[in-house]
């Protein structure tokens, strides 16, 4: 098992993935290269760079990536929040879900940044 398989982070933000990606299907197909594609690079990224951080030789260069991952999650509310106002498709759930993989993701980075002093 990899280091990032055992975060609750990581579980949740696959979580988020899988959600976006049925999401999509609602949106309408002419969105395919834009919203659509974006949407799932955004939220896919948060995943990405847990797992990638996670193989990061400190502790600093894996608080680099996780702050990554909340910066693609911050592009994914962004999306979802055009993805409502656009399409009238309600995203509230998919809001509150990228609220719990905000904080958890906060509160890594700040129980990381803790244990270094």
């Amino acid at each position: 098992m990899y280091r990032f398989e055992k975060l609750r982070v990581y579980d949740d933000a696959l979580n988020l993935v899988e959600d976006i990606y049925k999401l999509t299907k609602l949106i309408p197909k002419t969105e395919t290269f834009a919203l659509i594609d974006q949407i799932k690079r955004a939220s896919t990224s948060i995943v990405l760079n847990i797992a990638e951080g996670s193989g990061s030789e400190s502790d600093k260069g894996f608080k680099n990536f996780l702050r990554i991952a909340l910066k693609s999650l911050y592009e994914t509310v962004a999306c979802l929040k055009l993805v409502n106002r656009l399409f009238k498709i309600n995203t509230e759930i998919y809001l509150q879900k990228c609220e719990l993989v905000g904080r958890e993701l906060n509160g890594l980075i700040k129980s990381m940044s803790k244990a270094n002093g």
